[in-house]
């Protein structure tokens, strides 16, 4: 094995190290965001288990957006999510929980070539058996449309039919954009996502009597005054954008949840650890655990943080600049009868060589579930 020099990306001989496989990085980046003992107290004491899970989904594709999903109270564990932008036809995941999913690859393969910022994914839960059939992720953004050819591809047409339904009947500035399906599991809730835009986050920041306006037109009861000024408080601290989330059954009810995602925003390391410090990200965290939504965990979470470059050769024996990214991404805040849950942390994880400018990054697609 080669020992690590002191010049990052060298080797002990000094030439350049090898771009790394995607199973390696995907390591690395795990391996980092549970250093210094923030594993057992964030991810529980079986989150390389989930590591393991979400190693068959980075292999032979490039590599998606990675999330690492835990709790901000209660008993710790680790959830992982892999998003994917492309995927090559024929692309097949060696893992029993990507069963039955060969042909919705297939189209997304297909119709991804034709279309901009859609994606699809695999959300893995820790608390379900590695057999166990993953819930599945698709966000179209403006092209609505595919929502139905997605849910088709995966022999699910009447969710897409649910999920149409549902954004017809939106209020104007909460469009759908992306939703979550729980498959083998007979009577979950498809759960329906969207973005908030600048001036509708603003509205209902400043108005309860809009989100009690935009709850009744989706057929959404299950709130109350306390519900209402918590969202109305979270979305005027938001740092940059906010998204939401309905559930609605196969028998057309509307269920009793609803969250919110905060987007901590910041892209750089060094940002966003002193932001948990002494900035947006910790008022938000503040007021979480002052309702009882969080503890004091996630002064940990800033340890994450993680922007590298390292020097790499490609296949071609090109030097490139490879990076290693992890951003505490998004915050949920989960309403279910009324009352605030546990809230839960969305940790962005991404590898790859570094393409256009310096510092250059682009977004990922948002989780689901």
């Amino acid at each position: 094995m080669v020992k690590p020099s002191e010049e990052p990306g060298k080797r002990q001989d000094g030439k350049t190290l090898k771009k790394p496989s995607n199973e390696l990085a995907c390591q690395a980046l795990f391996l980092h965001a549970a250093n210094e003992g923030r594993g057992s107290t964030l991810f529980g004491v079986n989150w390389k288990e989930t590591l393991n899970r979400i190693l068959p989904f980075v292999e032979d594709v490039p590599f998606p957006w990675l999330y690492l999903e835990f709790p901000l109270a209660g008993d710790p564990f680790l959830d992982g999510c892999a998003l994917y932008g492309e995927v090559a036809p024929g692309t097949r995941f060696r893992s029993e929980a990507a069963a039955g999913t060969e042909r919705m690859i297939d189209w997304f393969a297909q119709v991804s070539a034709q279309y901009n910022a859609i994606s699809f994914g695999f959300e893995l839960d820790a608390g379900n058996d590695a057999s166990a059939p993953a819930a599945v992720h698709f966000q179209h953004h403006s092209h609505i449309r595919l929502a139905q050819e997605f849910c088709d591809a995966l022999g699910e047409p009447a969710a897409g039919q649910l999920y149409m339904k549902l954004a017809a009947c939106m209020p104007e500035g909460w469009a759908p954009a992306f939703f979550g399906m729980f498959r083998g599991r007979p009577g979950s809730p498809l759960r329906v996502c969207g973005y908030l835009n600048r001036n509708e986050r603003q509205r209902s920041a400043e108005d309860p009597s809009r989100l009690e306006e935009v709850f009744r037109q989706v057929g959404f009861r299950a709130y109350d005054d306390r519900m209402l000024r918590q969202i109305k408080t979270l979305l005027a601290m938001t740092p940059e954008r906010a998204d939401f989330q309905f559930d609605i059954y196969p028998d057309k009810r509307i269920g009793d949840t609803f969250a919110i995602d905060i987007c901590l925003g910041l892209k750089q390391s060094r940002l966003q650890k002193n932001s948990f410090v002494n900035g947006p990200c910790a008022d938000v965290m503040k007021q979480l655990e002052a309702w009882g939504a969080a503890d004091d965990r996630w002064h940990l979470v800033a340890g994450t943080c993680l922007t590298r470059a390292l020097p790499v050769t490609d296949e071609d024996d090109r030097e490139k600049a490879y990076a290693l990214t992890v951003c505490p991404k998004w915050v949920k805040a989960r309403w279910r009868g009324g009352v605030l849950q546990k809230a839960k942390l969305y940790c962005e994880a991404k590898a790859g060589i570094i393409h256009g400018g310096e510092g250059e990054k682009q977004d990922g697609p948002q989780h689901a579930l």
